[in-house]
């Protein structure tokens, strides 16, 4: 339908009453001149043609004619004004009703508007939260994989399953943190030291991270030995040791990821500063924490060995050799825990087996980081009151390893 047509379909009704009020008009005009025919009687006057017209019936006709003249226009004239007003309500009314049928298409379609800008504010958001949950889910999946490695003592697979799940998101403080982790026991610290601080920059509170940065910069620190280097190195200890002391204030229990007590990496500090009493406090509460591991008991074993302590260490070191069998027997490629089975046989006057369980670690593949810590509990072992056989042996055998290592690196 055309708009003219359907101009002309609103206009009918509007037509139509109009035509209405014009015949009801006439016809009470019609109605008027007939009633001023009437006499008082309510009968027509009437004439007697064959005497003729009188002057009083002459009169009286035309007082009737101009009565009913006046009644005519005064009905004429209401006529037109009521026909007036009900026209300009009609238009009023319709502009209203137009105006209000408008502003309904205007709500309607504002209400449209909002209902989609809301749907199209959903789906963005309902995308946004999906893309970030499969995110989430594939760093979570590859965070997975790496602990495996690390558990199966790949590090080199972990490491490049973790640099996968950075490339999905570098921000992830758990890729971080197990990265940084992981550079630290292969001695590469500055990295260790980047990762775990971006880990910290996205959660401030993370605690294995700042126990793990404390770990990265007591290892920094122990490797600043050379003439001049004193004051960083007391630097780093510090800073090592309130990162520390703040993780385990936090977490009395939390243990690094090959379960040990962050005690013990703090007693490690203590005991490069000569804080031997410190450091077996330490080394206790690191063996409450871990009471099956032999970690904090050959550090125990070694500090009352270097006090003179002898019938202590000894017993310690008994109880090393126990733990560390049953430890090998779950997990042989345990090499921290290989390597504190063969100072203990060292230390107890076995030292064929000591050395047959330190190339067995070599073989292995143990961390150049290993080596050093390992290198570092057994030079401390140098001043023990009691001198112990083939000591230096066994240093020389792990300084003949790590310049081997290094070489390699070199090619």
């Amino acid at each position: 339908m055309s708009e003219n047509a359907a101009n002309r379909t609103k206009r009918r009704p509007f037509v139509g009453l109009t035509t209405l009020l014009a015949v009801a008009a006439l016809a009470l005009a019609l109605y008027a001149l007939y009633a001023a025919h009437r006499d008082e009687s309510g009968q027509a006057p009437t004439l007697d043609l064959s005497d003729g017209v009188t002057a009083a019936e002459a009169t009286l006709i035309l007082e009737r004619a101009n009565d009913a003249t006046a009644f005519s226009g005064n009905l004429l004239s209401f006529l037109e004004v009521s026909m007036a007003a009900i026209s300009l309500a009609l238009v009023v009314g319709a502009w209203m009703l137009r105006s209000m049928i408008l502003d309904q298409i205007e709500e309607s379609r504002a209400l449209s508007q909002r209902i989609e800008a809301t749907l199209t504010d959903y789906e963005t958001r309902f995308a946004a939260l999906q893309a970030t949950v499969e995110r989430e889910v594939a760093v979570l999946s590859l965070q997975l994989l790496a602990e495996q490695q690390v558990r199966a003592h790949n590090n080199d697979t972990a490491i490049a399953t973790l640099q996968r799940a950075l490339t999905i998101d570098e921000t992830d403080h758990a890729t971080n943190y197990l990265l940084g982790y992981l550079y630290t026991q292969r001695k590469e610290l500055d990295l260790a030291i980047e990762h775990l601080q971006r880990a910290l920059d996205k959660e401030p509170d993370f605690t294995p991270a700042i126990a793990a940065l404390g770990l990265a910069l007591r290892r920094k620190g122990d490797g600043m030995s050379a003439p001049g280097q004193e004051a960083e190195r007391q630097r780093l200890w510090e800073g090592a040791e309130a990162r520390l002391k703040e993780a385990l204030a936090r977490d009395p229990r939390l243990t690094d990821a090959e379960g040990e007590s962050y005690y013990g990496t703090l007693g490690g500090l203590y005991r490069r500063q000569n804080r031997l009493y410190a450091a077996l406090d330490a080394y206790e509460r690191a063996h409450q924490v871990t009471p099956h591991s032999s970690y904090p008991l050959i550090n125990l074993a070694s500090l009352h060995k270097r006090l003179g302590n002898d019938a202590e260490a000894e017993a310690y070191f008994r109880e090393v050799v126990q733990r560390a069998l049953w430890q090998l027997d779950d997990d042989p490629r345990d090499n921290w825990t290989r390597c504190d089975l063969a100072q203990a046989y060292l230390v107890l006057g076995q030292h064929e087996l000591a050395f047959q369980h330190f190339a067995r670690v070599l073989d292995q593949g143990a961390e150049p980081g290993m080596l050093e810590t390992v290198r570092s509990g057994l030079a401390f072992l140098r001043d023990s009151p009691t001198p112990i056989p083939y000591l230096d042996d066994l240093i020389a055998r792990i300084d003949a390893a790590l310049a081997r290592q290094s070489g390699d690196r070199d090619r």
